[in-house]
């Protein structure tokens, strides 16, 4: 067996991917015909193409560790703290990820996504990301954990610092967003209130295990928890339908069809996801033996795309039922903010749906991606009509 004298990074995998949806989807399911499970000795690495393997791996922290997954250089993140930890944690915020919880704030959240569409409804022009997207999670944020985000775009840099970091884009660099909080740490201190943060204090003092630094650390977190992935889901939405204007009038004429496009979304435009894991223990999947420390990528873009699971799985359908798909993850180790973004995410759409009767590219701001990876979406201008109130 040959290994590597340092950590492998995540973005060493995305160079094999295809730019055409059409090319990965026939790569994902020629690989979980022909080597399902495919090890790489110069990293000392396993890929793992097959739904049910991937499931597997997901719902296996106790075999398939998330700790020492790669040099990701985040601070703190639910998503890597070992299991008591992520337990302990975890505990305190779940609450406010529940999706009856969040649910219960349509209200406020539809308030807020009406104020950002108000100037679209004059101008008929919008930023989806810029004006839309990092705003309204920014007023959420501050409306369900009282943390502040100050400076323009400031919210958005850092969401997207962390998410780039996640995937393998972007370098570690927190020490404003950590001086913000750790300032606003020291305000509840003095002058407690009915927020997050405060609870989180509170908490401390009844029990030492919950350092200071892991309460900034979570808060960092949590900020970000559902940003760049409500964004991305919905310029991938916003762009399907400038590309698709009956995909659009169906849903004008049901809007009930929504969740259904949000979850197909999730499953096949985030076509380029994958998660890492590393072997606890000697172990072994799908037939094939895996030694303890070997990393295990678990390519959830490429289980969304099993026959198995999802008949017809390069057809996107908005009416696919049942849509099991493993984006952002499986079992305890979730991803957080997913509620979120599924709530919200159903929110804009109905909002956007019911005022405009049409949407299509602005054609002279051409839609932006990250130079390091097309799917990564940095700005999408669109010209919208406003509805007359009726769909034909």
């Amino acid at each position: 067996m040959t290994s590597t004298s340092s950590k492998p990074t995540r973005d060493l995998l995305f160079p094999e991917l295809s730019d055409s949806i059409e090319k990965r989807i026939s790569w994902f399911q020629q690989m979980q015909k022909d080597e399902p499970l495919r090890f790489r000795p110069e990293y000392n690495l396993w890929e793992v193409f097959r739904y049910e393997d991937v499931n597997h791996v997901l719902k296996n922290p106790d075999t398939f560790s998330v700790t020492n997954k790669t040099h990701l250089g985040l601070p703190f993140s639910f998503g890597r703290a070992d299991i008591p930890e992520h337990r302990f944690l975890r505990g305190f915020v779940a609450r406010s990820f529940v999706p009856g919880n969040i649910e219960s704030r349509a209200p406020e959240f539809t308030s807020m996504v009406d104020s950002l569409l108000a100037h679209a409804l004059t101008s008929g022009r919008m930023e989806i990301l810029g004006e839309l997207c990092y705003p309204l999670m920014e007023r959420v944020v501050a409306d369900m954990f009282g943390l502040r985000i100050t400076g323009v775009g400031r919210f958005r840099e850092w969401s997207d610092q962390m998410f780039g970091q996640l995937i393998g884009v972007r370098s570690p660099d927190h020490a404003d967003v950590v001086a913000l909080f750790t300032e606003q740490l020291d305000e509840r201190k003095r002058n407690p209130s009915d927020d997050l943060m405060s609870a989180l204090l509170a908490e401390r003092s009844r029990d030492g295990r919950l350092a200071e630094e892991k309460i900034i650390h979570m808060c960092l977190d949590l900020a970000t928890a559902g940003n760049a992935p409500l964004s991305l889901m919905l310029a991938y939405a916003i762009a399907r339908f400038c590309l698709d204007p009956q995909l659009y009038l169906t849903l004008r004429r049901d809007p009930s069809l929504i969740p259904g496009a949000i979850e197909e979304i999730l499953r096949y435009d985030f076509s380029w996801f994958n998660l890492w894991r590393t072997a606890r223990s000697d172990t072994v999947l799908g037939g094939r033996e895996i030694r303890a420390g070997q990393y295990v990528v678990v390519w959830d873009s490429s289980a969304n795309f099993d026959e198995n699971y999802f008949p017809n799985a390069e057809r996107f359908d908005i009416r696919r039922s049942p849509n099991p798909h493993l984006t952002f993850g499986q079992g305890m180790y979730i991803c957080l903010g997913l509620p979120l973004v599924r709530v919200l995410g159903r929110i804009v759409l109905e909002r956007i749906v019911g005022s405009f009767s049409d949407i299509r590219f602005s054609s002279e701001k051409p839609m932006r991606s990250l130079d390091q990876m097309k799917d990564y979406i940095v700005s999408l201008d669109v010209v919208l009509t406003p509805s007359n109130g009726t769909v034909s």
